[in-house]
């Protein structure tokens, strides 16, 4: 049935099938710009239709599905990036085998797959993941395509394969709507009429998009956009058996157009080459490329059949009915009732294919039932060693979890193999065993310490009375959250609206502070004022911050997508550079704060990296907004701006510049140990020396008085009234030293601080005569532990904030202000040991997670973000990136966990506890998030034969996973033992 003797194919990735149609009225970049395919559809020689891809909706997926025509699982869509040969029965395999020359250029994804079929002196990949190189590998494919379509070169090969990427690039970078994609989808139609006139008389033309794109450009789902690609087909000898017109309705943008599986491909090159059908072929093959008078569609659909009953009979899992269809249909050929026989035979396909999809993904529950078991058992150890361990051995038996998790780790494996060895449990291969004896070996490793010292009975009864002794309104509210959030999971339609649900969790939460600081007569006026402001803010921002959003499919249309980068976006970047650091200095002049590194970080570091990201992003804009501020019709502008490569040395240098200077060199410089204080020496009346001895006496005994900060405001007052009179009179005698902490090594600052403890000591207490004495105070000290921990989250912020696309970089400066109110409100309200403070701050990182562009979904993913700092993929710059940009507002809460306990405290001689405190907290969020994932875990699990378990609860799944990793890794490695470590050292250090 050999009917060709050469094959082009080319493949458009993301070519989606409206953008190759006639659409009438419509002013969108990506319309009407296509026009070469459906023109030759029109003739007996081309051929148009709607190609439907099955979900994942990935390159690599769709690579396999094409050339083997089975169906690869959802979780394979992780492998998009890393992937490997393969194994299966293909038609690349069969060309092969049959001594057959294929030629390839284009994404470098085919040689990762099919690398050892295809001609190595015909092999021109190109990098394909760099989604902001829209010309290199098009470019490429061009360059070696049409030379190879010569007639003195057409000897060399009989398979041509080219792979464009400039519009799934364009769709990704800048959206379907852009003009960029415009001129993509021009080229594009030059290229394919060039190959039309080059093609000789015995070879087929095929062209097609391995998917579509949805409306940001993103793809991966499987909504309609991303599922509806096209596939055209021309040949100059041959003439294709087409169906009545109405089959080929473009109205309505092709809603009712005829359309064809992608799997259905492989069948069809497979007979139209004389190739035997891939073993795990679930297609059929295309009614228009055979013809019905000489029986070759029956031919081909006969081929097929059997080659159907031959995967069956390697699949007993099918079900035993499809035997009894199979002969039936063999009857019908056996009475040459052919047209009984066609029609008899696509029903048999459909359900056999449908058969084959129910079975399309394998649940192993025994595995299931084994992953719940283990984080329950976690989820007990995190609650136990938060809630029940008396503060004073948390940090002791924090050391004695490493021995005994590294013992019985091995052990765990040891006796997991043993079992394997004797018993070869069903269901359980020699890694599963490994596996599940390593994790319950770390488990038991974690419980063993504890119960060593504490019976059971004696940690259920603390447990109890925390919730017992501790518990208020807001105790309740944070159980009522972590429930709530949990139960979210039950329900797809909760699922798809979690980020309505969580700023109602949110707000929720700032209306009970609103009117406990509006009616709590314990508060004082001044505090209850204050406390009202911060919780009036956190409100505001909380409302302000839920306005952008990235809607899901499912969402539309009660939902308007706001996550875009224009003009106004980039102006505000540009003033929260200056307004980001005015507001963060004057919540530490309310501690008194904003002394020695205060400055330094925030008035000029902060400062000049967010005016740096700014910068980054306006010239992105420029350069995405050439036409729209007619750049490029500037010729000379355009040549040395664009085309010389400036923009992009210019985007890479800030790119580079802004993240190594926050997350290498100020986490470097701020582990040296910064302090916010300042140690001020002044000659002053009687009265000031009262009020001071007042604020020292406080200070001393580690007390926080009510009024402390107004007496502090007053003295700074009456500073400034002295420089005045110093300025106009210079016979003043009032003399002033400043000496700031920072610049002295911290055995000069101790030395400092034992002199004004001396001469505190030996000056005296009272005087008759007033005359002026020597008042000695440190500003800053009632905040030293806080003050400073928060440049570390600053330093991490700003690094979130250059890989964040401008909008979402608005919501992470919201962020910080928010957690700035909140910590002034935990103060106040005295929540600082409160179950709700940690859990609040959770519900922050999804709210900004939400904010930032993001969903449960894989389209929207911001892979591009990923070359801001390389031009191609290299570890760990590009996965870092990705890691930043995805979980960058967790990253920050997490961080800013132990300010819980450490914001608005000043030296402390019970450090340990302090440091028992911050660990609960800790603990609390990993509680938090790790019963989250649990949830999403059993629904998961319960929903896997759901419709939307592929679409909704397994990303979710997902998510969660992924966040439990990266939240648990933030917490023990930067927040605990880098972060509070190394604050509480270099400050107990200092002050003793």
């Amino acid at each position: 049935m050999t009917k060709y003797s050469k094959v082009v194919l080319l493949v458009i990735d993301a070519l989606r099938f409206d953008f190759t149609i006639p659409v009438s009225g419509s002013g969108e970049y990506y319309h009407n710009q296509f026009p070469i395919l459906h023109e030759m559809a029109q003739t007996d020689h081309g051929l148009l239709l709607k190609f439907m891809a099955d979900p994942p909706t990935t390159t690599l997926q769709r690579l396999k599905g094409l050339t083997t025509g089975s169906l690869p699982t959802f979780i394979d869509a992780g492998s998009n990036f890393n992937s490997d040969a393969i194994d299966e029965d293909n038609w690349l395999l069969q060309l092969h085998r049959q001594n057959k020359s294929i030629a390839f250029m284009g994404d470098d994804t085919w040689t990762a797959l099919f690398t050892e079929y295809i001609n190595p002196q015909l092999c021109y990949p190109y990098e394909s993941l760099n989604v902001w190189d829209l010309h290199t590998v098009d470019n490429g494919v061009i360059e070696h395509l049409f030379p190879l379509l010569a007639q003195e070169n057409a000897t060399q090969w009989d398979f041509l394969i080219g792979h464009f990427l400039g519009v799934d690039h364009a769709g990704h970078r800048y959206g379907p709507n852009h003009y960029a994609m415009r001129e993509k989808l021009q080229q594009m139609n030059d290229v394919i009429s060039d190959a039309i006139s080059q093609i000789d008389d015995d070879t087929l033309l095929i062209v097609f998009g391995d998917h579509g794109m949805d409306s940001t450009g993103n793809h991966g789902g499987d909504s309609k956009d991303e599922l509806e690609a096209a596939l055209f087909m021309y040949s100059k000898q041959q003439k294709f058996n087409k169906k009545s017109n109405s089959s080929y309705d473009i109205s309505n943008q092709g809603n009712n157009y005829r359309m064809v599986n992608q799997i259905d491909l492989v069948s069809t090159i497979s007979l139209l080459l004389g190739l035997p059908i891939p073993h795990n072929n679930l297609g059929t093959p295309i009614d228009e490329l055979f013809t019905t008078e000489n029986g070759e569609l029956t031919q081909a659909f006969v081929k097929t059949l059997n080659q159907l009953q031959t995967f069956k009979s390697s699949n007993p899992s099918l079900l035993d009915n499809l035997d009894v269809k199979y002969n039936a249909l063999i009857s019908h050929i056996e009475l040459e009732n052919v047209e009984d026989f066609e029609k008899a035979y696509k029903g048999y396909q459909v359900t056999f294919l449908e058969e084959c999809k129910s079975l399309w993904a394998k649940f192993d529950m025994g595995l299931i039932s084994t992953g719940i078991g283990i984080m329950f058992l976690s989820l007990l150890f995190i609650i136990t060693y938060s809630r029940s361990i008396p503060s004073i051995r948390v940090l002791t038996m924090s050391f004695e979890f490493i021995g005994s998790v590294i013992a019985m780790s091995l052990v765990g494996i040891v006796l997991s193999f043993s079992v394997f060895i004797v018993l070869r449990p069903d269901g359980f291969n020699v890694k599963k065993c490994l596996a599940t004896g390593f994790a319950l070996g770390i488990i038991i490793g974690f419980w063993a310490p504890i119960m060593d010292r504490f019976s059971l009975d004696w940690l259920v009864h603390l447990v109890i009375d925390f919730f017992v002794y501790n518990f208020n309104t807001f105790s309740f509210l944070g159980i009522v959250f972590s429930i709530l959030h949990c139960l979210v999971f039950a329900s797809n339609s909760f699922v798809v609206w979690e980020d309505k649900m969580i700023l109602y969790f949110i707000t929720t939460f700032g209306i009970c502070c609103l009117i406990h600081c509006l009616l709590d007569r314990r508060i004082s006026t001044t505090q209850r004022v204050l406390g009202s402001l911060h919780a009036l803010t956190f409100l505001i921002l909380s409302r302000l911050a839920s306005n952008i959003n990235l809607c899901r499919e499912e969402q539309r249309p009660y939902c308007t997508p706001t996550f875009t980068t224009n003009w106004w976006s980039i102006i505000l970047l540009h003033l929260m550079s200056y307004l980001l650091p005015s507001t963060i200095k004057y919540f530490y002049k309310l501690s008194n704060s904003y002394h020695s590194a205060g400055p330094l970080w925030i008035g000029i570091g902060l400062k000049f990296l967010m005016t740096f990201n700014a910068s980054y992003w306006t010239i992105e804009y420029i350069e995405n907004n050439q036409e729209s501020f007619g750049i490029n019709k500037i010729v000379w502008l355009n040549r040395i701006l664009f085309e010389s490569g400036l923009s992009k040395s210019m985007k890479l240098a800030i790119a580079r510049l802004v993240l190594f200077v926050s997350l290498i060199l100020a986490n470097f410089s701020w582990s040296r140990g910064p302090l916010c204080v300042k140690l001020d020496f002044k000659q002053q009346s009687p009265s000031y020396v009262e009020e001071t001895t007042v604020i020292k006496h406080h200070i001393a005994k580690n007390e926080s008085p009510e009024d402390e900060i107004v007496v502090i405001e007053e003295i700074e007052e009456e500073d400034e009234e002295d420089e005045e009179q110093e300025q106009e009179q210079e016979e003043n005698s009032i003399k002033r030293k400043e000496v700031e902490v920072d610049a002295l090594a911290p055995s000069e600052v101790e030395q400092l601080v034992k002199e004004v403890e001396e001469e505190e000591e030996n000056s005296p207490e009272e005087s008759s005569v007033p005359v002026p004495s020597t008042v000695n105070a440190i500003l800053g000290y009632e905040n030293v532990y806080g003050a400073s921990y928060f440049l570390l989250v600053l330093n991490f912020a700003a690094g979130i904030l250059l890989v964040t696309k401008p909008i979402g970089a608005i919501s992470l400066c919201m962020l910080l202000i928010q957690i700035l109110s909140l910590l002034e409100l935990f103060d106040i309200l005295q929540l600082k040991r409160n179950l709700i403070s940690p859990i609040v701050l959770c519900l922050l990182g999804y709210q900004h997670f939400f904010s930032t562009g993001h969903q449960a979904t894989i389209p929207s993913i911001q892979w591009e973000l990923g070359f801001m700092t390389t031009e191609t993929i290299t570890f760990p710059f590009t996965h870092l990136n990705i890691l930043l940009n995805t979980f960058g507002s967790f990253i920050i809460v997490c961080l800013v966990v132990p300010l819980i306990t450490l914001w608005n405290i000043p030296p402390t001689n019970r450090p340990i506890t302090a440091l028992a405190y911050v660990i609960t907290n800790i603990t609390t969020m990993m509680t938090y998030h790790t019963l989250t994932s649990i949830s999403s875990l059993i629904f998961a699990a319960y929903f896997r034969r759901h419709l939307m378990v592929w679409k909704i609860f397994a990303p979710r799944f997902m998510m969660s996973g992924l966040l439990l990793i990266v939240v648990d890794i933030v917490l023990i490695l930067f927040t605990l033992w880098f972060g509070t470590g190394r604050t509480m050292l270099q400050v107990n250090n200092i002050f003793g």
